[in-house]
């Protein structure tokens, strides 16, 4: 089933059929897509990558945090199905516990000296404490 909704049979190879890609197909008739995507190194890397913007972005501080907005706006952002984004963040846990961990520490300390649209460090004077 999967490999024909792709158009990566044998058979539709053989026939030159255009490739869909695997993100555009979401559900159908309950068919866990999830277990047949398979991403190569460049895909899991701007998995890994969105998935660091989104914790940023998004101030997520644990993996339920993470999990909850992927349920919630996963597929606004492109994302496949958790199963799939586990399966990259596995092999990553110590860099997105240091993303998780980052947002923890500000939002447990604050920090008033970024600048909240370029996420630079202001200079002392720049926040009025010269």
């Amino acid at each position: 089933m999967y490999l024909y909704l792709t158009h990566e049979s044998k058979d539709a190879i053989a026939k030159n059929k255009h490739k869909y890609s695997k993100r555009d197909i979401t559900l159908l008739n309950n068919f866990d897509i999830d277990r047949y995507i398979t991403l190569d190194v460049e895909d899991k890397d701007d998995m890994l990558n969105d998935v660091c913007d989104l914790i940023d972005d998004h101030n997520l501080a644990n993996m339920r945090e993470l999990r909850r907005f992927l349920k919630a706006h996963g597929s606004e952002y492109g994302m496949p199905g958790i199963k799939v984004v586990n399966s990259v963040l596995r092999a990553h846990t110590g860099l997105i516990r240091l993303y998780f961990d980052a947002v923890y520490q500000e939002r447990k300390y604050g920090r008033g000296d970024i600048n909240k649209e370029t996420g630079e460090i202001l200079e002392n004077k720049e926040i009025g404490n010269e």
